[in-house]
């Protein structure tokens, strides 16, 4: 117990540390793992979006039948668009995984972009969230973009055709200027961003899930359990005085 106290302060000491040298102040958002409209959206954000690049090895799909209320249809329908390598669609019980060239990646990227199942654990979805609304503009940076939290970032903005793309500098009234227009306001990618790291979240420990649902049915347990054990108690020492 000590040694995982030990470790849970050295990791929230580091990731506020990470934040602090970059004078970020890490933005609050609201995390409902029981909202399943928005961890299926997150599923569908992520899926679309993200997992060309990057993957999540330690989650399987046939986990969303479960946790994010869809059916095994509707998965293979809206989830899975990767293929063995017999052409066939990816089964419903495998890991999610792509099929990124390292090589390739490398050559893009500089690096091969990192799994992301454990990353809201490792960060946290405060991290997350200010890094996901946090791009912008920097003609100096070969893919055109960098990240107040994260400077020199070798990740592009790919969400950029929904938020659009920020400049540097605020105007003259502190109003944000865009260099181009994405095709949400700011309080819809404000909305999407939230489903995403809600997802993430979710992803990087699916058994809380579990832990939620039967946690409330051992509390009744206990509380049950102990007012019997009350009673008993009263009743083998009654006529002790």
């Amino acid at each position: 117990m000590i040694r995982l106290l030990t470790f849970v302060s050295i990791l929230v000491a580091f990731n506020f540390a990470q934040a602090a040298s970059n004078n970020i102040q890490l933005k609050p958002v609201l995390i409902d793992l029981n909202n399943k409209a928005s961890l299926q959206r997150g599923a569908k954000i992520y899926v679309n979006n993200c997992l060309g690049c990057h993957t999540l090895k330690y989650q399987r799909y046939v986990k969303f039948i479960d946790h994010l209320s869809l059916t095994k249809e509707e998965i293979e329908k809206n989830l899975i668009f990767t293929t063995n390598k017999d052409g066939e669609q990816t089964k419903i019980g495998s890991l999610i995984l792509n099929s990124v060239n390292t090589d390739a990646a490398i050559e893009a990227f500089g690096v091969v972009p990192p799994d992301l199942t454990l990353i809201a654990r490792s960060r946290g979805s405060e991290w997350l969230y200010t890094f996901l609304t946090s791009f912008y503009e920097d003609d100096s940076r070969p893919l055109g973009v960098n990240n107040t939290l994260y400077p020199n970032v070798g990740m592009p903005h790919v969400l950029s055709w929904m938020e659009g793309l920020k400049k540097a500098r605020l105007s003259d009234k502190g109003q944000i200027i865009y260099a181009y227009k994405g095709s949400m306001s700011a309080e819809e990618y404000d909305s999407t961003i939230v489903d995403l790291v809600n997802f993430l979240v979710y992803v990087s420990e699916p058994a809380q899930l579990d832990r939620y649902r039967i946690g409330f049915w051992v509390i009744i347990f206990l509380s049950l359990f102990s007012f019997v054990a009350y009673l008993l108690k009263n009743e083998y020492w009654k006529d002790v005085k």
